[in-house]
């Protein structure tokens, strides 16, 4: 009995060591695409390796990792940016898409298919404000709970 209680923690104990092992794998391949260390990655491959596009977009990007990082650091005032923001931050965002598709190599384009990513998910998290509606309606309930099967 000791034996089989014994090989059942062990392969509890395996399976939960193996488990977020390979999560933690898939996640490193994968890569998250609003990671905090995504933003400070980008911001080093353009001045490095596309210094083409951080010379002549400076703004744009500067005016992109401003609302990236503000993503990640206060969520609330991400959410409630003014519309003039928002329209700068997807201007410039899909300035540098652009910019970065026409570079010929391949991590400028997987840069800038994360960009756009990026310009999806804040586009869809802004707009899904506008659908929140926080008007309730009042429902009258009846007093006495009637059973509606009897066992």
């Amino acid at each position: 009995m000791k034996k089989q209680f014994k090989a059942v923690i062990l392969a509890l104990v395996f399976g939960t060591v193996s488990g977020s092992a390979q999560v933690g794998y898939a996640n490193n391949i994968s890569g998250d695409r609003l990671a905090v260390n995504s933003a400070a990655e980008f911001s080093t491959f353009v001045k490095s390796k596309a210094r083409k596009v951080s010379r002549k977009n400076d703004e744009d990007l500067k005016k992109y990792l401003e609302v990236v990082n503000l993503y990640h650091t206060s969520s609330v005032a991400f959410y409630n940016l003014n519309e003039a923001q928002k329209a700068e931050f997807m201007e410039a965002s899909a300035t540098i898409s652009q910019k970065l598709n026409g570079l010929s190599r391949k991590e400028a384009k997987a840069w800038a298919q994360k960009v756009q990513l990026n310009k999806s998910v804040f586009e869809f998290i802004w707009s899904s404000k506008k659908s929140i509606n926080t008007d309730a309606e009042m429902v009258e309930l009846p007093s006495s709970v009637v059973a509606i099967t009897s066992l």
